[in-house]
């Protein structure tokens, strides 16, 4: 019996899931007719970069739903729809110069269709061009840098071509950018032959530019002989404390603490101009003049990692000749990395490490330097900020890469 029972339940619990389904494949206007709606009315055109805002007057029907607009993007028909509680519609995605006509459509609440009222548009420099516009290809270490300013926070794909040895352009590498946080991307891994590349950007709707084109050659790039380091020593250095030293940071040691640099906790000192205030720093000569690439630190590590004395933001300085003020100014000195921030991959609170968190902080923390920067001997380290929040630092080790000149 009372399987039965239990049987008569599912039976009317399955038969109320049908009904529903049934129920819903039918939703739609409480009442249905066929009264077609009215058009829209006093239209103007507002073009943009790779589109329009289109206004109008919406009509008085009391079912008018929305406002559809349709036209053409890279031969496809699309449309772009908008409440009938605004009073203007918006085209994007399109090239620079696509001049072409819209059908402006009122639908109403029974899916009815007025008539079609047609407006011509003629778009304004698309994003993706003006992003194009400014495409620079210069010569990089192992490859080549493509300079850009994305001050219309384009959402891009950024194809890097070579010739092949049959003079062909082929497909090498790509680079995504959606802001102008970035100024660049450097395509690496080239021989150090002369070659030409060219550069092509395609857009989230497929609009692809003209190509960039530039013969290269690729600078060599090598890894600076830390045994040519020195400590620089100015007064305004922070001293090295808990038995460190600033010549920790070149002895690749990279897991003991106290084989790096290690400095006290809240000192005050003068501060050094530009800054305002004081900030903890050292100091090295390279040993030799270089065109420097870019440059990795490597954060105290064994459960240390993106926290307490390890920096967070730094700011790198650099400079051919020394001047003679004993360090007490940064004037002539070029900043090399400005508001360098290092990210935590995970995202984790203080004091909790992911795997992804001790493999970055193992494989360093790199920093491309200006391509167009001179060429530098003598370098500046500034923290700015700890993962503790103050300004003390603990590093283990430093690394060097460029093109040597002297």
């Amino acid at each position: 019996m009372k399987s039965k029972i239990i049987n008569c339940i599912i039976t009317i619990f399955c038969f109320g899931i049908v009904l529903s389904s049934c129920e819903e494949e039918e939703r739609g206007p409480l009442v249905k007719d066929n009264t077609i709606p009215g058009t829209v009315t006093e239209v103007s055109v507002a073009n943009l970069p790779g589109g329009a805002r289109i206004s109008y007057k919406v009509p008085e029907d009391n079912d008018a739903f929305f406002v559809e607009a349709a036209f053409t993007r890279n031969g496809n028909q699309v449309t772009a729809r908008s409440s009938i509680y605004k009073s203007f519609v918006e085209i994007d995605g399109l090239k620079s110069g696509q001049v072409q006509d819209v059908e402006l459509v009122t639908v109403d609440r029974s899916d009815n269709r007025s008539a079609a009222v047609k407006v011509t548009i003629e778009p304004l420099t698309a994003p993706i061009d003006i992003l194009f516009g400014s495409f620079e290809l210069v010569e990089d270490f192992g490859g080549v840098r493509l300079k850009y300013d994305n001050k219309e926070n384009v959402k891009a794909e950024l194809l890097l071509y070579a010739k092949d040895e049959n003079g062909n352009l082929i497909y090498q590498q790509s680079a995504f950018i959606d802001s102008d946080e970035e100024s660049f991307h450097v395509y690496r891994g080239f021989p150090i032959t002369l070659n030409t590349f060219g550069v092509v950007a395609i857009d989230r709707w497929d609009n692809i530019t003209d190509t960039i084109k530039a013969d290269i050659l690729p600078l060599l790039e090598v890894e600076l002989d830390k045994e040519n380091f020195k400590n620089l020593n100015f007064p305004s250095d922070e001293p090295p404390a808990w038995g460190t030293s600033v010549e920790g940071l070149w002895d690749n040691n990279y897991t003991i603490w106290n084989r790096g640099l290690h400095t006290t906790a809240n000192i005050d000192g003068p501060a050094i101009p530009p800054y305002d205030r004081y900030w903890q720093m050292f100091s090295i000569d390279l040993g030799v003049k270089a065109k420097l690439s870019r440059f990795k630190f490597f954060q105290r590590v064994n459960n240390w990692q993106y926290r307490h004395g390890n920096p967070r933001r730094f700011e790198l300085w650099g400079i051919t000749e020394l001047p003679g003020n004993d360090g007490t100014s940064l004037e002539g000195w070029v900043k090399l990395v400005e508001n360098g921030e290092v990210v935590k991959p995970s995202g984790l609170p203080l004091g909790q490490l992911s795997s992804e968190d001790i493999a970055e902080a193992a494989d360093g923390e790199e920093y491309i330097l200006p391509i167009d920067a001179p060429p530098i001997r003598y370098i500046r380290f500034v923290t700015l900020e700890s993962w503790s929040g103050g300004t003390f630092m603990h590093i283990n080790e430093l690394e060097f890469f460029g093109q040597i000149e002297e």
